[in-house]
C-alpha cells in the first residue's frame, strides 16, 4: 500500500492526547520500582528506513520510512502517536499526505496520523518519503528508537530498524565531490598489499615499546611455587604481581623476608638515570627476575610488561628468555577519556577498560560524567541528578526524566537501555580505587556551561518540588536557567535550552556544591583529586544575549559581547577550584576568546587551565591549535579528533557504525600520530581530496622549547552511537592499542624524515610491524584475560584473478576462513593459507577469525576478468 503524507504542522494537542500525557505522567512519576514494572509490548509495526540520494538540492538527504504492519490487527487511522530518535533532522514541510511530523527537541521527533490516514491493514505497508539535513552514509545514521503510544495509555516498542543496504554512488558518498573509498574487498586487498607477514621473532615482544630491550643468552624457567621479595615501599605492587601470578599462570606464591634470601623475583627500589619517576628497569637472567624503580608507578608498569613476557609464551611452560629492559614515558599524560553521559555504560565495563588501560601503561582516565543527555553521578544532597537527569523514557514534559535520545525508547528504568543509569557515591569511590590500585588517575568531567541539559531540567524538577511545598527559597538555590531568560539559540545537537546561566549566582552555588561532593568522594576513597574537567566546548550563539542578570553582569564587567561571559565563568571556576589545589582542565575553547574575526589565546589562564585540543579535521583551518597554545605556556592535552576520536567510524562502509565529521579511523591513525610534526600527517581532507602542498605553509609549528608544554596524548569515545551492547569495547579496541603505542613511546622515527615519499615509507614498515604485533602477540593475550571483550576484527580484503582467490588482512596474523557457496564461514570452515581455486559456480565468502572463534564481517568478492 502506498500513500502519501502532509506537509508539517504544529498541531496542539487534542484532549486525548492531554489526558494520555497526564496518565503517563502518574505512571512514570512512581517509584523506580515501579518503573520497573512499566508495560512496554512489542509492536506488530515493523519499520524499514531507505535512503534514497544525498545529493538532494539544499544539502539534504532524500529516503523513505516504511512502516509495515505484521501482525493481526489493523493499525488504526487514528489514535497514536510514533516517537523516534533522529540524528539527521528531517525536513518537516517534505513529508507528504498521511501524517505530520513535528519536533519536540534535539533528535527527538514524534508522528501523528492526519485525517487523511486510513488505517494500515495486516500485511500492508506504508512508504513515507521525505527529506532530511545533511547526508547520512552509515546504518547509525538511520533514525532509531521507534516506539507507538496509543490513546488508551498503551506503549509498544519498535523493534530494530531495518535500514536497506547502501550501494549507489548517491548512498555511500556524502556529495557528488566525496573521494573518499568506500572499502570494497577489492580496494581493501590493494590497500593491505603494503603489508606482510612477520614471524614472532622479528616483533617486539612488548607493547608499548620499551626503550630498550635487549635479549641475552639463558631463560629463566619458574617453578610452581615462586619466591618473591618486595621492597617494603611496594608491598601493594607485589601483592597485585602475586594476585597475577596466581590468577593468569596457576603459580603459588612464597614472599621472602629480606633481599638477602634467595628468591626468584626481587622488587627493588633503586635510583634510575631517567628523570621520569615512571621509569623502571627489568632484569631476567637464568636465576632469577629484578623488577627496580624509585616510585612505585615505575615497579607497577615493570611489573605490566613481566605480565605481557609471560603472556608471550606459546607453551603451557613458564620460561622467559633473558634479557635486560629499560623503559620510561615519553609523555607524562597518557589518557583515555570515556563519555557515560550520552549513554550510560555500566561499572563492569569501566573496571574493564581501566584494567586494559593499565596493562597498556595509560595513566589518566578522563571520565565524561555529564552532558545534555544525561547526569551519571549521585550527588547526595541534589537527588534530581539522577533521578531526572539520569533517567531517559517517554516524555514530552520532562517533569521526572528526561526526553529519549539516541534510540533510548520510552522505559526510563535504569537498565531497561542504555539511557537510563548512573553511578552511586559508592560506585564512584570503587572505582576511584581501583583505578589507584592500577596507577590511573581519575579526571571527572563535569560539562558546562553548555551541554548541561540534564542539570538543567534536573534543578527545575528540584525547584518545582521546594514550590511545591512552598519554599520558594530553596527553589531558587541552585536553579540553572533563569526564567526570564528570552535568548535564543539552537545547539549543535539541536537543543534550544542546554546552557546554564552563568549570570546568577544559584549557578555558582551549584557549581560550588558539586565540586565539594566530588572532592569529598575522592578524599573518602583517599584518591585526592588533581584535576577536574568542565567541558567548555560547543556553547552555540546566542546564549546569555537576552537574559536581564547577564546584562547586568556585562554593564558591570564592561564587556562589549554576550560570548565574553563564557571566560567569566571559567574564571570564577578555576578560582573555586583552586582553593582545593585542583587544576581545571576544559576543551580547548576554555583558552580561547572569541573576537570579531578571529579566535585570540587568552593570555591569563596558562598557569590555572589544561586544554585538551580536539578541532582537528585536515583541511579545517584549526590544526595548529594545539602549537599556538603550546607555544605561549599553555601546557596541552593533545586530543585531536583526526587520530584520537574512537567514536568515528573505522572507515566508509555502511555497516561501521560512528560518526565521520572529521575522519575515518583505523587503528593505523592512532600509532601513526606525529605530536611534534603534525602537519607531515595530513595529506588529503575528510573527504578523499589531496591538500595543497603549501596548504600548512602559514600556520604555527611548534616552538623546540615549547615541546615540554604538550602534556601527553588522549583517545575518547563520545556514545552518542553506543548503544548496543558490547559497540564500546568495539570502538575502543583495539585502538588503544595504537594510542598506548605513541603515548608511551613518543614522537616515531619516521617524523625527523624531510622527505614526504621517504617518510611515508618508513610509516608503513613500522606500521607493518605493529599491526603483526597486535594480532600475532597482543590481541591473543587479551582473549586470554579477557575471552568475552568484543574488539573488532578486521575485515579481510578478496579478490578474485585468474580463477583464483586471494585474500589477505589488516592485520596480518588472524586466521582466515572461507566458504565456497556463498555461505556464512564458520569456525570450522577452511582456514586460507594461500590462493583457492574458484570454480565458475563458486560464490567465496571469507572472514576473519580470533583464537576462540569469534569472527569479523565476512566479504564476497566480485568476479571479475583480466586483473
Amino acid at each position: 500500500m502506498l500513500t502519501s503524507i502532509s506537509s508539517y504542522l504544529f498541531p496542539q494537542l487534542s484532549i486525548l492526547h492531554v489526558a494520555l500525557l497526564f496518565i503517563l505522567g502518574t505512571i512514570l512519576s512512581c517509584s523506580d520500582d515501579q518503573n520497573q514494572n512499566l508495560s512496554v509490548s512489542e509492536s506488530p509495526i515493523g519499520i524499514e528506513w531507505k535512503l534514497i540520494s544525498n545529493f538532494e538540492p539544499g544539502n539534504q538527504l532524500s529516503a523513505t520510512l516504511s512502516l509495515i504492519n505484521n501482525g493481526s490487527d489493523r493499525l488504526p487511522a487514528n489514535g497514536w502517536t510514533l516517537y523516534f530518535n533522529s540524528i539527521r533532522i528531517p525536513d518537516l514541510d517534505s513529508f507528504p499526505g498521511d501524517v505530520s511530523v513535528s519536533h519536540i527537541n534535539g533528535y527527538f521527533f514524534k508522528m501523528e496520523p492526519t485525517d487523511q490516514f486510513v488505517g494500515l491493514e495486516p500485511g500492508e505497508q506504508l512508504d513515507i518519503p521525505y527529506r532530511a539535513q545533511y547526508f547520512a552514509i552509515k546504518a547509525s545514521d538511520a533514525p532509531e528508537g521507534f516506539y507507538f503510544v496509543y490513546d488508551n495509555g498503551s506503549i509498544e516498542k519498535v523493534p530494530a530498524v531495518s535500514v536497506r543496504p547502501f550501494e549507489e554512488d548517491e548512498q555511500v558518498n556524502r556529495t557528488p565531490g566525496d573521494q573518499t573509498p568506500v572499502p570494497t574487498p577489492e580496494q581493501t586487498f590493494a590497500k593491505n598489499e603494503r603489508l606482510s607477514h612477520l614471524e614472532n621473532n622479528a616483533l617486539s615482544p612488548i607493547t608499548p615499546t620499551p626503550v630498550t630491550y635487549l635479549k641475552n643468552d639463558g631463560e629463566f624457567r619458574f617453578s610452581d611455587v615462586v619466591r618473591m621479595y618486595a621492597d617494603p615501599a611496594f608491598g601493594k605492587e607485589a601483592l597485585n604481581l602475586g594476585g597475577s601470578l596466581m590468577k593468569e599462570f596457576g603459580l603459588d606464591i612464597e614472599m621472602t623476608g629480606s633481599d638477602e634470601e634467595g628468591s626468584d623475583i626481587y622488587i627493588r627500589k633503586a635510583a634510575l638515570e631517567s628523570k621520569s619517576p615512571e621509569a623502571y628497569e627489568l632484569d631476567i637472567t637464568s636465576d632469577g627476575i629484578t623488577v627496580s624503580a624509585e616510585t612505585s608507578s615505575g615497579i607497577f608498569y615493570g611489573i605490566q610488561t613481566l605480565r605481557s613476557l609471560l603472556l608471550n609464551r606459546v607453551s603451557e611452560a613458564l620460561v622467559l628468555d633473558a634479557a635486560s629492559i629499560t623503559d620510561e614515558p615519553a609523555f607524562p599524560y597518557r589518557g583515555m577519556h570515556l563519555d557515560v553521559a550520552r549513554n550510560f555504560q555500566s561499572k563492569e565495563s569501566v573496571l574493564r577498560l581501566l584494567d586494559i588501560m593499565a596493562f597498556y601503561k595509560l595513566n589518566k582516565f578522563h571520565f565524561h560524567l555529564t552532558d545534555d543527555e544525561g547526569w551519571r553521578l549521585a550527588i547526595d544532597a541534589l537527588p534530581e541528578l539522577t533521578e531526572v537527569g539520569g533517567r531517559r523514557g517517554h516524555t514530552e514534559t520532562e517533569e521526572n526524566f528526561m526526553i529519549p535520545m539516541y534510540g533510548s525508547g520510552p522505559d526510563p528504568s535504569p537498565g531497561a537501555s542504555m539511557g537510563s543509569g548512573w553511578f552511586s557515591r559508592k560506585d564512584y569511590i570503587d572505582i576511584l580505587k581501583y583505578a589507584a590500585e592500577r596507577h590511573i588517575e581519575v579526571i571527572p568531567e563535569i560539562d558546562v556551561p553548555g551541554h548541561a541539559r540534564a542539570a538543567i531540567l534536573a534543578m527545575e524538577a528540584r525547584a518545582r518540588r521546594f514550590l511545591a511545598e512552598g519554599d520558594s527559597i530553596a527553589a531558587e538555590e541552585f536553579r540553572l536557567e533563569e526564567p526570564e531568560d528570552k535568548s535564543s539559540y539552537r545547539s549543535v545537537q539541536n537543543y534550544t535550552d542546554n546552557v546554564i546561566n552563568v549570570c546568577q549566582e544559584s549557578t555558582y552555588r551549584f557549581m560550588n556544591l558539586v565540586i565539594d561532593e566530588l572532592n569529598a568522594m575522592h578524599e573518602d576513597a583517599n584518591v585526592p583529586m588533581q584535576m577536574m574537567h568542565i567541558g567548555g566546548d560547543e556553547v552555540p550563539h546566542g546564549a546569555w544575549e537576552k537574559s536581564p542578570a547577564c546584562k547586568q553582569t556585562m554593564e558591570e564587567l564592561d564587556l562589549k559581547s554576550a560570548r565574553h561571559l563564557q571566560g567569566y565563568f571559567f574564571s570564577r571556576i578555576s578560582e573555586t577550584l583552586s582553593k582545593y589545589n585542583i587544576t581545571m582542565g576544559g576543551w580547548e575553547e576554555v583558552a580561547f576568546r572569541e573576537t570579531e574575526d578571529a579566535q585570540t589565546i587568552k593570555p591569563s589562564f596558562q598557569d590555572s587551565v589544561v586544554p585538551y585540543v580536539w578541532s582537528n579535521i585536515w583541511g579545517g583551518g584549526t590544526e595548529d591549535r594545539a602549537y599556538r597554545l603550546a607555544n605561549s605556556g599553555y601546557k596541552v592535552v593533545m586530543s585531536h579528533a583526526s587520530n584520537f576520536y574512537f567514536d568515528l567510524a573505522y572507515n566508509k562502509h555502511w555497516q561501521e557504525p560512528g560518526f565521520y565529521w572529521a575522519a575515518m579511523m583505523t587503528t593505523e591513525e592512532p600509532f601513526s600520530f606525529m605530536p611534534f610534526n603534525i602537519f607531515g600527517m595530513a595529506a588529503t581532507t575528510n573527504y578523499g581530496t589531496r591538500l595543497p602542498d603549501d596548504y600548512f605553509d602559514d600556520k604555527v609549528r611548534l616552538n623546540p622549547a615549547a615541546k615540554e608544554n604538550i602534556l601527553g596524548l588522549q583517545g575518547q569515545l563520545w556514545t552518542e552511537t553506543v548503544n548496543e551492547p558490547g559497540r564500546m569495547e568495539y570502538m575502543i579496541f583495539p585502538r588503544l592499542l595504537g594510542l598506548a603505542e605513541r603515548a608511551w613511546s613518543g614522537e616515531p622515527a619516521w617524523s625527523s624524515e624531510t622527505d614526504p615519499s621517504a617518510r611515508e615509507d618508513i610509516r608503513v614498515m613500522a606500521w607493518n610491524e605493529f599491526a603483526n604485533r597486535m594480532a600475532a602477540i597482543e590481541i591473543p593475550k587479551l582473549d586470554q584475560i579477557y575471552p568475552e571483550l568484543n574488539y573488532r576484527i578486521p575485515v579481510p580484503g578478496a579478490i578474485i584473478r585468474d580463477n583464483m582467490l586471494h585474500a589477505n588482512i589488516s592485520l596480518p596474523g588472524f586466521v582466515l576462513r572461507y566458504e565456497l557457496d556463498g555461505s556464512e564461514p564458520t569456525a570450522e570452515s577452511p582456514e586460507y593459507t594461500g590462493p583457492v581455486t574458484i570454480a565458475f559456480d563458486h560464490q567465496p565468502r571469507i572472514a576473519a577469525f580470533n583464537t576462540s572463534g569469534r569472527s569479523g564481517r565476512s566479504v564476497q568478492p566480485v568476479r571479475r576478468t583480466n586483473l
